[in-house]
């Protein structure tokens, strides 16, 4: 199905391929990297493994861990990619010309869509963390989202449910008046239809049963998460973190997992077929080489950074545990490294590291502040890490109810609101009180 635009931009840039085998490198996780390796292996004859039994391990684990998710997934005829979702945003939409601001609300507006396809944040809190001046504009985000959405897997880049399934809907152009009530449902009746309250929802969409019927059936073949297609399962047994900390001589020290990283170098024995000058290709296979082992030692360097910068802000959590993690943002470790916090989402995103407590995503270090009495800002994780700590320990046949954790945490210093609470509780899963009790 052809997709149009008509959205006019000026000062033409695009984003070069080195620059998005550069990105693709940067955010890729250690099994992804071992995958494109693979590929430069295979394809550039000036490349070699410094380590022929590591190939072979690395081919065999993956072959052993990997699978793809959903097989059945053919809305629209769409077939799986073999590529992660952002890969397959910036190869599709990156083709666009884009001016140097669009490019930046580009790379955010991608760094907040979710495995499941959805963008993660609200607009406006996008618009604060974009550096550019002058600031920017919400329409311009929502222009550039607009775009994202048409040009992309229908759904991907939606804000929530209702906007995922219409997006979808949109692109049908059979049967109109069908498509017209799904839409009406999608928008408005969505509670009633997981409910299949089919009585009440006829009523309230004035139809005829057939009509209602057919729209039913296609809002139940769109896919509520459409950018699982290009998610892999990892079986977690393999999950091999990037980078250690440890404590020696007293100090926390952070470093690379070597033997995860697969390291490859030049091949020597075919440098002397560059002595012919005409082979043009050869030697841009040459320069390709080089920049991908230099890309390659840069996307280590910027882990080991990145990771150092997160843990000195994090000591407490080292020496204590998850209920003590500082607040932290990506602007704060932008800012210590003077890197965009694009470059830092990338950096973090898929990449692990293990400490005492534990092997977790670097993005996991990533939340927002908690203001609390007497005491220094605590961060939203570590909220979440106490409300757990005080459920874990309470009496099941009394368990504590939204207002008394909130009391509780009140007398631990921390003010904070019941909603909050309730919110908190329901990230982690925890059922309310009235259903947590065991008589």
């Amino acid at each position: 199905m052809k997709l149009s635009f008509n959205l006019k931009l000026s000062q033409s840039l695009k984003l070069t391929p080195l620059l998005q085998q550069s990105i693709k490198l940067l955010q890729a996780s250690q099994s992804e990297l071992n995958d494109l390796i693979d590929e430069y292996l295979a394809e550039n004859v000036f490349l070699e493994a410094e380590d022929s039994n590591q190939l072979t391990q690395n081919n065999k684990l993956r072959n052993d861990s990997n699978s793809f998710i959903n097989q059945n997934y053919n809305i629209f005829e769409n077939q799986i990619k073999n590529q992660t979702l952002k890969e397959y945003l910036i190869e599709n939409i990156s083709v666009l010309s884009f001016t140097d601001r669009d490019q930046v609300i580009f790379s955010f507006l991608i760094d907040y869509i979710d495995d499941n396809g959805y963008l993660s944040e609200s607009l406006e809190k996008i618009r604060e963390e974009i550096p550019y001046k002058p600031i920017v504009d919400l329409k311009e985000i929502e222009i550039v989202l607009k775009l994202i959405q048409n040009s992309s897997l229908p759904g991907i880049g939606a804000r929530n449910l209702s906007e995922c399934l219409c997006l979808q809907l949109d692109i049908i152009k059979d049967s109109p008046k069908i498509i017209n009530t799904a839409k009406i449902i999608s928008n408005k009746y969505l509670d009633l239809l997981a409910t299949a309250n089919i009585k009440l929802l006829k009523n309230k969409l004035i139809c005829e049963d057939e009509e209602l019927k057919n729209a039913i059936s296609i809002i139940k073949k769109l896919n509520p998460k459409p950018g699982l297609i290009f998610q892999k399962i990892e079986n977690t047994n393999y999950i091999s973190a990037d980078v250690f900390v440890k404590k020696i001589n007293g100090e926390w020290v952070v470093e690379l997992n070597n033997e995860s990283f697969f390291k490859i170098k030049i091949n020597n024995d075919y440098k002397n077929i560059l002595s012919d000058k005409k082979n043009s290709e050869l030697k841009n296979q040459f320069q390709e080489a080089k920049w991908i082992i230099k890309t390659l030692q840069q996307r280590s360097i910027s882990i080991l950074r990145v990771s150092r910068s997160i843990i000195e802000r994090q000591i407490d959590f080292l020496e204590k545990d998850e209920s003590h993690i500082k607040p932290l943002t990506l602007k704060n470790i932008a800012t210590d490294l003077e890197l965009h916090e694009s470059t830092i989402s990338r950096i973090t995103s898929n990449k692990y590291i293990s400490t005492p407590h534990g092997i977790f995503e670097l993005k996991y270090f990533f939340s927002s502040i908690i203001e609390v009495s007497n005491k220094d800002n605590l961060s939203s994780r570590a909220i979440l890490s106490r409300i757990k700590n005080i459920i874990d320990n309470e009496s099941k046949n009394m368990p504590y109810s939204d207002e008394k954790l909130r009391l509780l945490l009140t007398e631990q210093g921390v003010k904070i609101a019941r909603r909050t609470i309730t919110k908190y509780r329901e990230v982690l899963k925890i059922l309310p009180s009235s259903k947590r009790k065991i008589i």
